[in-house]
Formats: C-alpha cells, structure tokens, sequence
C-alpha cells in the first residue's frame, strides 16, 4: 500500500463510534492517508459506509462490534484488536456517543440522563480503559476524546452575565443538561487521565468538532429553530487531524476545538 500522509508513516488508529457522522470521516481520512484503522460500532457489519470502506481499503480497515453501553463487548473488542495488532495502537479516537432529547435542563428526563452518562462518559471511559494496554505498546501513543464546547463550564457560565449575545449558542444555554453534564465529566477523565499517563508517555486530550451537520449536530436545529449548524463533516475532522498531528506530550490535558484553540474546562 502506498503511504499518503503528510509524515510518511503508517500508523494504527481505532474509531469508536464510527458507523456514521464524525466517526465514520475519521475512518474515510486516515484511510486516504494511508493508515490502518479498526472501526468500532455497535453492528459495523451492518453500516454501510464501513462495509463500502472495507471492500475499498481491503485488510487496512478493521471493522471491530462494540457497544460503550456493554462492558463485555468492551473487552471482546480490545481482545479482538489486540490480536489483530499485537504491536499496539497508535491512537485512539473515542468518538462514540450520544446527544439525547433536546430539551430544558430543568425538564431534563432521569432516564435519559442516565443513558447519556453511561454512554458519553462511562462508556468512553471504559473504552480507553480497554485500549490502555495497546496504546501503551504503539509508537504515537495518543488518545482524542471527542468532547463539546457544551461540556465546557467557563464557557457556559458567560451567559449567567446580562444582557449576553443573542446567537444559536445562547439559544443552545439552557438546553441539554445531560448531554453538557457527560461531556464536562469526560474533560474531567481527560484530565485525569493525562496526569496519570504523563510518566508514560500518553497524551491524552479532549476536542470539540466544532457545531457539524451531522445527524447528532442538527438535532437542534429542528427543535429549537435555530439556523443549521455552519460545519460539515470533511471540514471539521481534516482540521481535527491537523490538531492531533501537531500534539506532544507537552499538550497532555488540553481541551482543544477542531482549530487548535484552547478551550476552557
């Protein structure tokens, strides 16, 4: 195979969540860049643009069952993985989630936010738990938690001040309560997770894709009537890979957007 990226190196990646949406683009761009990828969904041999992909791209691309809500698909993946791969992971992209309801934080339903914690935040964490020992093994050694800046308590706060912007994302403040409390949980996994791993040699960061027309990011826009979000899917995560190709251990525990700025916890 032909070796595309910009560093001319081939490097294992894994993609959770990746039937669909930001998660199956990660999959279409490391591929083009001529890297090796393990997809992981919960029924990949059911999506069709991984079993399109898979036909392409031949044994590059490893399509790996997965659901973050089962704990022993958990493990049957990172064991199936590391046979696949015994030489480790490069990177980890942790990717799967979900957005529930649109809805009035105060009107938030109990069993959705349980849904929604176990998925966006237990489940990720379990996921990087599983793939520790193969990312420990790679040559890269980093792991991507997809977050939201909806996770982000600073930027939440500003709109506690008077007279704040009127935008989609002040429209947004009030709403989603389980989906911004589970992302600000997993910052705090980044976080934890990057002082933890420093002494070997993991990076470890959260990113938000920015607000993407996929089926995820329009949700609100129907719901609450605000305008279709500005990104699409090829955009964001080509700006997304020119962010984690530039990180070092040196950036462990930042929360970047997918244009490399910083955003606060």
């Amino acid at each position: 195979m032909t070796i595309n990226n910009e560093h001319n190196k081939q490097l294992v990646w894994v993609v959770s969540g990746a039937s669909r949406g930001l998660g199956l683009e990660y999959v279409v761009q490391l591929l083009q860049r001529g890297h090796r990828v393990v997809a992981t969904a919960r029924n990949p041999q059911k999506a069709q643009g991984l079993t399109s992909l898979a036909a392409k791209y031949g044994d590059a691309l490893t399509l790996v069952p997965l659901d973050v809500l089962d704990p022993a698909t958990i493990k049957a993946a990172a064991a199936s993985i590391s046979k696949a791969y015994p030489e480790g992971v490069d990177v980890l992209i942790n990717n799967a989630g979900v957005s529930g309801t649109i809805a009035r934080s105060s009107e938030q339903d109990e069993d959705e936010f349980r849904t929604i914690l176990r998925t966006n935040t237990l489940g990720a964490f379990l996921v990087l738990k599983a793939m520790l020992p193969l990312i420990k093994k790679g040559t890269k050694k980093q792991i991507v938690n997809i977050s939201s800046t909806l996770g982000s308590i600073g930027e939440e706060a500003k709109f506690l001040k008077e007279n704040p912007e009127e935008n989609n994302t002040r429209v947004m403040a009030s709403n989603a309560v389980g989906y911004r409390a589970s992302k600000a949980a997993l910052n705090a996994i980044t976080v934890a997770m990057a002082v933890d791993l420093k002494k070997d040699g993991i990076t470890v960061i959260s990113m938000c894709p920015g607000w993407v027309a996929t089926d995820m990011g329009s949700t609100a826009t129907g719901t609450l009537g605000i305008e279709a979000p500005p990104l699409e899917a090829p955009e964001s995560i080509s700006c997304q890979l020119k962010v984690i190709d530039g990180l070092t251990l040196e950036k462990s525990g930042t929360f970047f957007n997918h244009e490399g700025a910083v955003v606060p916890y």
